[in-house]
């Protein structure tokens, strides 16, 4: 069992805590720490943790493994510099960080310690994912030529939080929404090349962009587009072609295929409602058995790194409005 401290005690901090709480045999939360305590008094009480008043108290504590942070981004470098000194392994929630030197600086520290590190992608554990993945790892859709992908949520919604900031949420929805489409095209599609952006501030009430566009290409000579838009309904979509067939998957639970012999395939799976609890539990749990010496992290340290340069290559291109090469 591993013992982990909940580092942002906000609705999705908890929202990770709920999905392993009083029914996981592999990791539970023993102890947190968040902003403002006081408004997480009863939650830590009801959920049996340790509430500590500060970071560094969380990281002095003897019975904590490993640190889960669902904190603002832009504080997850210095975090997990810290959690390497004090030998705890990390789980951190996207974006890692918000450049490619800090993340691999990040990295390399908690290798050095024999520590573990996992990413907050859940959507990897989707089964619909899991099946596009299956089809394209076995051929079934033949050579991929292209994917595509959208992501999408109302953040207009999200006055007075992190959110609204530009620092904080570079090229509109990338950092909340699209990072989860970035890692998706390099779990499917592998390393990206270069990028093309472009992102503006439409409707939003406060100054970050509402829509962002990107062109993709991937080394493997296959191209890309991915959207965001930051102040409509909630979508998540992506769909993948090659040369025998396209493979699409909406929300966590619904996947259709049209293969080029002219046959259709629709399935989908109960018990997935938003935020797709089981995916997060199943992400949690993937976490502690890498920590315990089980089966790695379906997102490898490697591709975490490569992420977090897609994001900043998207951030500059859209910024500077120009393609940028990955190095």
């Amino acid at each position: 069992m591993i013992n982990a401290a909940i580092v942002g005690m906000g609705r999705w901090g908890q929202t990770l805590v709920n999905s392993v709480a009083g029914s996981s045999d592999v990791i539970t939360f023993v102890a947190g720490n968040t902003r403002t305590p006081s408004k997480v008094v009863d939650y830590a009480a009801e959920k049996g943790i340790k509430l500590h008043s500060s970071y560094e108290d969380v990281l002095a504590d003897d019975n904590v493994d490993a640190l889960v942070l669902a904190s603002p981004h832009s504080v997850h470098f210095d975090q997990i510099m810290a959690a390497a000194d004090a030998g705890k392994h990390v789980f951190c929630e996207k974006p890692f960080c918000l450049n490619a030197a800090d993340a691999r600086t990040a990295l390399d520290a908690l290798a050095s310690k024999g520590l573990k590190v996992a990413i907050g992608h859940n959507r990897r554990f989707s089964p619909n994912a899991i099946k596009l993945k299956e089809m394209i790892d076995s051929g079934e859709l033949g050579d991929m030529i292209q994917i595509e992908g959208n992501f999408s949520a109302n953040m207009a919604g999200y006055a007075g939080e992190w959110r609204e900031s530009r620092a904080e949420s570079p090229a509109g929805g990338m950092t909340s929404l699209g990072i989860h489409a970035i890692d998706m095209f390099v779990n499917l599609f592998g390393r990206v090349k270069s990028v093309q952006a472009v992102s503006r501030r439409i409707t939003m009430p406060y100054d970050i962009d509402d829509s962002t566009m990107i062109l993709m290409d991937f080394e493997n000579g296959q191209s890309g587009y991915l959207g965001s838009v930051a102040a409509t309904g909630t979508l998540w979509q992506v769909r993948a072609f090659g040369n025998k067939g396209w493979g699409n998957i909406f929300a966590h639970d619904q996947f259709t295929a049209q293969l080029t012999d002219g046959s259709f395939i629709e399935e989908s799976w109960d018990g997935y409602p938003y935020p797709g609890m089981p995916t997060i539990k199943a992400e949690m749990e993937a976490f502690a058995a890498d920590c315990e010496g089980g089966a790695p992290f379906p997102a490898t340290p490697d591709q975490i790194l490569h992420a977090t340069a897609v994001l900043e290559a998207v951030i500059t291109s859209a910024e500077t409005g120009t393609r940028v090469t990955l190095g």
